[in-house]
């Protein structure tokens, strides 16, 4: 039952992550401008790593296996978070900077995933790779880094643009899933059932807040 649980969570986020990709790739194409291009790719990703933490829990009585789906979701899930930051950074870019910094991060990013899904049909794992426990709390403190600033850079252009306070909408769904991250961490820490609820319910309230913002607007904004 805790595991249909956990396994029901991460199906949710995965269709509210691909809505939201769906809803950025349409306002990419209502001002192509590239930057925006980090969104949808970011959310997407964000979107694979639930999926891939689904299946690691469904394989779960197959070790191996389960830490492999585990490797792909650390991986897509801290490329999902750095697409979105990139997007915040290039926003102030010149469009040919932004186009090409974007062609190799997708680049590299496709070639890590592919890599690791070779891996995982590789058996034994080729290459061997350090147990998931080691580097969890890495990807964790390098997400919050990426959450951290999109946070900062929202924050900073809302004081300039004195949005209304209708306008914090978005810095609190980006807080949100900076918790969610934070409290994974603590999660992985000490093992704490309250920050392990915590982390999935920041998670999916900050997906869905991202969803009612988008359609509260009535506009795209950036």
């Amino acid at each position: 039952m805790y595991t249909q649980a956990l396994v029901t969570s991460e199906l949710v986020s995965t269709v509210l992550a691909l809505v939201l990709a769906y809803l950025f790739l349409r306002a990419y194409r209502l001002t192509r401008s590239s930057y925006l291009l980090g969104l949808p790719t970011g959310f997407l990703l964000l979107g694979s790593s639930y999926v891939f933490l689904g299946a690691s829990l469904v394989f779960e009585s197959n070790v191996a296996l389960s830490e492999q789906f585990l490797w792909l979701r650390l991986i897509t899930q801290s490329y999902g978070f750095a697409f979105i930051a990139f997007t915040y950074y290039f926003s102030s870019k010149t469009e040919r900077a932004t186009k090409h910094f974007l062609s190799v991060i997708s680049f590299a990013s496709a070639i890590t995933i592919l890599l690791f899904f070779v891996a995982l049909i590789v058996a034994p794992p080729f290459p061997e790779l350090p147990s998931i426990n080691v580097v969890d709390e890495c990807f964790r403190i390098g997400n919050l880094v990426f959450l951290g600033y999109v946070i900062y850079h929202v924050v900073k252009r809302l004081e300039s643009s004195h949005e209304p306070i209708s306008g914090l909408w978005a810095p609190t769904a980006f807080s949100l899933l900076w918790l969610g991250q934070y409290s994974s961490l603590i999660w992985e820490i000490d093992a704490s059932e309250t920050a392990f609820v915590f982390a999935h319910a920041a998670r999916l309230a900050s997906l869905a807040l991202f969803i009612r913002i988008y359609y509260s607007s009535g506009r795209v904004r950036r």
